[in-house]
């Protein structure tokens, strides 16, 4: 070979192993951000295999911060959409703190709805609620109806489940409107499904069949159906149509399902066909219940049908365990429903805004007159103007506090009349059967629910939360107040009514009239009205 020829074979050589080193590293950096878009663009219309991709792919292994950001992001959707725990947040974490770093908007947004989302499952409203709002906040930029059809649904979740029914329908309606912007007509069912429940879960059930025959031709495939068929079902049971319930129950027992659906069929089921005294058949299916994942409201309803058929059947032992569990997850309950309502949130959150806005545009004529009149101004107009512009934000500050206080109070108000009568009327029927001491009975069993009368440290701390710490202030301005005279404090700025503090403070006419007197000198007020006035001072202090 001469010397050309083997010149020219070792450049040949050393090329052909450069170009193939070349390729080996392109297509090593390549592979992850080829796998994360095909699980991207299968996202929408087959969520299962975008799962499967990523359950491949290691986050840790992404050589950039995008890279892994994405990854989380779209992890943690891919999960929601085939309905497994929004699991592990660290992801998520990232993710958001990274969009946010760098002003990514769009990403933000879908990062802090699913961030959302997985609070609301976990039942966390108030803090499902931050997320969503600033959700909100993000994607109105970009204009994204998938996008916000998505957060108005979560947000009619959360209103329907706090027992605000005209704001949920509000929510849900935006929703369909939404989805139907983004043409997606299959999600677009389940807003309008959900506003049929609205009218269910305000006992408006015959405006709730009403509205579920209007779209009894929406539902595209088995699985809508067969939500719809639920619902009709339920709505048809909670109606007293008991054999209307039955023939709609025994329909969908059967049909495709997923999530928690196939607990809640068999819950609802083995009520109807308890109050048809179907005993064994409504233990059976309470318990078969628990084989398809309940959340926590479908459990406790399900220990309370087997302990009652544990009674019926003299099985006390089982009664005894199962009726345990139900106390212990009423007290669960009761933890969710001492959050922080939505249509709270919401407002708070619209009005900081709002603030926000203010300040800026105030912010920007102050600039603008300072500009103009800066040479002849001196420093004290310039120091007196801060000084009294910093006065009147203070006492605009404090002027909404107070509104937002009585706001709140006049909700909790609402909320606790409403729910005592609800309450009585679930009792109608024991109560149409009862004595005038068995009433008495189960008015005190309503309020010790609701208020937790006989355990003071719950009552007055909640008191102290909603009554701008009322106890608090009577406790330590006036130490001689007995508890007794403190609980009348608190359930006259309740508006109980007078006839049922009587009876929970076992009071007669008289004795209440002179407890108040007694409660007017010790407060050093010269009689009881203007006790009364005391009381709503302190109230708005």
């Amino acid at each position: 070979m001469s010397d050309k020829s083997y010149l020219m074979f070792k450049y040949l050589y050393y090329r052909f192993w450069l170009y193939s080193l070349l390729c080996v590293l392109i297509t090593s950096c390549s592979v992850m951000p080829n796998e994360l878009k095909t699980a991207e663009q299968l996202m929408e219309t087959a969520p299962d295999s975008a799962l499967h991709i990523l359950q491949h792919l290691s986050p840790y292994k992404h050589d950039s911060g995008s890279k892994r950001a994405l990854y989380g992001l779209l992890m943690i959707q891919a999960l929601d959409k085939n309905l497994m725990p929004l699991k592990p947040d660290s992801l998520l974490d990232f993710s958001i703190g990274y969009y946010l770093a760098n002003g990514d908007h769009e990403h933000l947004a879908a990062c802090y709805l699913f961030k959302g989302r997985s609070y609301k499952n976990a039942f966390q409203y108030d803090k499902a609620m931050e997320f969503l709002l600033k959700a909100m906040d993000m994607v109105q930029v970009k204009n994204d109806n998938l996008l916000l059809a998505r957060i108005y649904f979560s947000m009619g979740d959360i209103h329907l489940q706090q027992r605000d029914y005209k704001l949920s329908r509000q929510k849900y309606t935006l929703a369909h409107e939404f989805y139907t912007k983004a043409k997606n007509q299959k999600m677009a069912f389940y807003p309008l499904l959900d506003i049929g429940t609205s009218y269910h879960a305000a006992k408006d059930y015959k405006k709730a069949q009403d509205y579920y025959r209007k779209i009894y031709s929406r539902p595209m495939d088995s699985l809508q159906k067969g939500f719809l068929l639920q619902e009709m079902a339920i709505n048809f049971y909670d109606y007293q149509k008991f054999d209307s319930a039955n023939v709609y129950f025994r329909q969908v027992i059967h049909y495709p399902y997923i999530g928690n659906n196939r607990a809640i069929r068999y819950y609802y089921y083995a009520d109807l066909l308890f109050d048809m005294k179907q005993v064994d058949s409504a233990y059976y299916y309470a318990k078969n219940s628990f084989n398809y994942k309940p959340d926590i409201f479908t459990q406790r309803e399900c220990y309370r049908i087997m302990t009652n058929a544990d009674y019926l059947n003299r099985n006390l032992p089982e009664m005894s365990k199962y009726m345990n569990k139900y106390v212990a997850l009423g007290d669960s309950l009761r933890k969710i429903e001492s959050q922080t309502k939505g249509i709270i949130l919401e407002t708070i959150h619209n009005t900081d805004i709002q603030v926000v806005r203010s300040k800026s545009m105030l912010w920007y004529v102050v600039f603008f007159f300072l500009v103009i009149i800066i040479t002849g101004l001196t420093f004290y107009s310039r120091y007196r103007h801060r000084t009294e512009w910093e006065k009147l934000q203070s006492e605009e500050t404090h002027l909404k506090q107070k509104e937002d206080r009585i706001e709140t109070l006049g909700s909790y108000r609402k909320s606790l009349l409403l729910k005592i009568d609800a309450h009585k009327a679930e009792q109608v029927n024991d109560r149409k059967k009862a004595n005038a001491a068995e009433k008495e009975q189960l008015d005190r069993r309503i309020y010790e629910d609701l208020l937790h009368l006989s355990d003071p440290d719950y009552f007055y701390k909640k008191m102290d939360a909603v009554l701008n710490k009322l106890v608090s202030k009577l406790k330590s301005r006036y130490p001689s107040i007995n508890d007794r005279e403190l609980n009348w404090c608190c359930l006259h700025l309740l508006n109980i009514p007078t006839t049922d503090i009587y009876m929970l403070l076992d009071y007669k006419v008289d004795g209440l009239k002179k407890m108040k007197q007694r409660l007017a000198l010790k407060t050093g007020q010269p009689g009881v009205i203007e006790l009364d006035d005391l009381l709503h001072r302190i109230l708005s202090e």
